[in-house]
């Protein structure tokens, strides 16, 4: 079959995935940010650009509070999102859907020539028609998966779909240079400059494109075989690996085990031991598996908190024949490699892919981003292996029916989920309704409700968040967020006495409750309580700051507790009690000195209060910190101190 004469019909083809890819989305385009959009996106000052001068654009770029990278390309698409068309979540996931489209058709440049390898290597008669239209199959099956869902309209997850297409533009930039070498004109720069460089650039999208080599050691493995060109390119195959794989795999374990905080301090607020998370991603990988060939939509959601740790093998049961059944995989594929290597490529390509999510980091359990791009060797590996099957069969046209009829459900399937994103109170009663067990969830439901109530004043809703709430308590006893949530409902509704008696309960249950991150962001959310109609509970929330600082459990963890007192500092700052906005400050950066933006927040009080003998030290120790994220706050306290000293001389 001669592909030029089908040109007109394959552009059609591809203009119809692509559309079919952007259509599905379109649904969820008038969903508010939700989660992690709000720290990084709605409510990140830094990002607000008036115009696009260097130093914001420095100041904004590194502005990222998540990621050990910082993210700044990533960031870099917010700000000039924000820029050009505001801080609003609609031309944010308009960006996220070219950008998930942009990805699709590199993942069809990437099939093809992975394809074109599978044929070299097994001699199989496919011929470039066929592969073709396989890696259009199965790019377009990747495009409208439901499972690729919050990498789109979760805004946030940008950085995991920039990162996956610097990864796949990094493993067809080596793939070239493989190609080139092997033919003898040389594929140098493609292998030792573009390559590492696409894997840079994709890792300050996000720092998961740095298994862009584990996924390049899968294709050599499978599909390459190390071989092809004269002993030179192969010698350049290995050292490649030497380079790219091997040094900075060993440069981690040994930070790993000199500085072991580095990677695992996050623990600390985990309900999970390091060893549990091994355990527990045996079961989570094999829900991924199931959600890839059978997604079903009352199981898939933004929030999987409702996941039970593995305490052991059998605790709960399920946890040892997940891992048996992975160990299978991983054999199988390693030992079938040569019989049948497309499959065993999908199978390595998949768990390659969890490497850095699914094992030893103290991260949450479940995400369904993580399988954004190892999701797609899998797709490819079944469709390239079964395909020539049906058709030597003579069953092509089924086959191709039967490919047809997947994409059309897929799509179908990923439009109505589309649907739940459309406002945030149809988001949240998805997300609870098919997670009826996750806090989360339940929380998200019930803040939902208050900011409607708070917003429109309609206390018809009362009950329904009063609901969500002791459903949230339910599935999460230790956590305060919903009392708090709800006094700021009633804080709103002018209701001092109902907001006083939910902010006692939560005041009765920090005294006990245990470090966690849910617990930070529910003391933080008293931050948004000092308006002047809740002067009446300002002593309330201070109790609850007071007991949760004499609480052991949460003091045990220094900059856990640092933490703590940050917030407790800036919530006396804002309600005016100057004095104990500086102790408590003091007491964070004591606590916890390496941490930046505490201190940051310490200098910026003693500065707006004059006091410039004590900043000058702390600032001292802030510029030696060095920290790439906190250059322009330095440079604009070290401003703010020599403008107030120059004025008390002057005084």
């Amino acid at each position: 079959m001669n592909l030029s004469r089908n040109k007109p019909l394959f552009g059609a083809a591809w203009l119809s995935a692509l559309l079919l890819g952007a259509l599905i989305y379109l649904p969820g385009l008038p969903g508010a940010f939700v989660f992690d959009d709000i720290g990084s996106i709605a409510d990140n000052a830094a990002i607000k650009l008036r115009e696009l001068s260097l130093d914001g654009m420095l100041h904004a770029i590194l502005s990222a509070p998540v990621g050990g990278l910082l993210r700044p390309i990533s960031t870099l698409t917010f700000v000039l999102d924000a820029h050009f068309f505001g801080v609003s979540p609609l031309p944010f996931k308009i960006t996220n859907i070219c950008i998930h489209l942009v990805v699709g058709i590199l993942l069809w440049y990437l099939s093809r020539d992975l394809l074109r390898a599978y044929r070299d290597s097994t001699r199989k008669s496919l011929d470039d028609c066929t592969i073709a239209w396989l890696g259009l199959a199965a790019s377009t099956l990747w495009l409208v998966h439901p499972l690729n869902l919050t990498s789109v309209l979760y805004t946030v997850q940008r950085d995991n779909s920039l990162s996956a297409l610097f990864s796949v533009a990094a493993i067809l930039s080596y793939l070239v240079g493989r190609r080139r070498g092997r033919n003898g004109g040389g594929g140098h720069w493609h292998i030792w400059v573009l390559t590492p460089l696409c894997t840079v650039v994709g890792m300050l999208c996000k720092e998961n494109a740095a298994l862009t080599p584990v996924f390049i050691l899968v294709i050599e493995f499978t599909l390459l075989g190390f071989q092809g060109g004269d002993d030179k390119a192969k010698k350049e195959v290995y050292w490649f690996f030497v380079a790219f794989l091997i040094l900075p795999l060993l440069a981690a374990c040994g930070l790993a085990v000199l500085k072991p905080g580095f990677f695992f301090n996050g623990y600390v607020l985990r309900n999970f031991t390091l060893y549990e998370r091994v355990l527990s991603e045996c079961r989570i990988l094999m829900d991924y598996l199931r959600w890839i060939f059978v997604p079903d939509l009352r199981q898939l959601a933004l929030f999987h908190d409702d996941i039970v740790p593995s305490r052991g093998w059998l605790d709960p049961g399920t946890t040892l024949p997940c891992a048996l059944v992975i160990a299978v995989l991983l054999a199988g594929a390693v030992t079938l490699r040569k019989r049948v290597p497309l499959l065993s490529f999908g199978i390595l390509w998949f768990f390659a892919g969890q490497l850095m999510e699914s094992t030893v980091l103290p991260l949450e359990l479940a995400f369904e981003h993580r399988n954004y791009l190892p999701m797609f060797g899998l797709l490819l590996g079944i469709i390239g292996t079964l395909y020539p099957v049906v058709a030597d069969q003579g069953r092509a046209a089924l086959a191709k029916a039967l490919l047809v009829t997947c994409i059309l459900l897929l799509a179908l399937t990923t439009a109505i989920r589309s649907a739940d994103w459309q406002t945030e109170l149809t988001f949240s009663l998805s997300e609870s309704q098919h997670h009826p067990h996750s806090a989360r969830a339940l929380a998200e439901l019930q803040w939902a409700y208050v900011g409607y109530i708070v917003a429109t004043k309609d206390t018809r809703l009362i009950p329904l968040a009063l609901d969500a709430a002791a459903r949230s308590k339910a599935a999460d006893p230790d956590n305060i967020n919903q009392d708090i949530g709800l006094a700021y409902m009633y804080i709103n509704l002018h209701d001092i006495p109902r907001a006083k008696l939910h902010l006692h309960e939560a005041d009765d249950e920090v005294a006990i409750a245990t470090p966690s991150t849910t617990l930070q962001l529910a003391l933080q959310s008293l931050l948004i309580m000092d308006a002047a109609d809740s002067k009446p509970l300002y002593g309330d929330m201070t109790l609850i700051f007071r007991h949760a600082l004499q609480n052991p459990k949460i003091m045990s963890e220094g900059c856990y507790g640092a933490g703590i007192w940050n917030s407790f500092g800036v919530f006396q700052r804002q309600i005016g009690e100057v004095p104990g906005a500086l102790g408590a400050m003091h007491e964070a950066v004591t606590l916890c000195p390496r941490d930046t933006l505490m201190r940051t927040n310490f200098i910026e009080t003693l500065l707006a209060y004059g006091d410039t003998k004590d900043a000058r030290p702390q600032l001292d120790a802030l510029a030696a910190s060095h920290e790439l994220r906190y250059l322009p706050e330095i440079h604009h306290l070290q401003e703010e101190y020599a403008a107030e000293t120059a004025a008390q001389r002057k005084n």
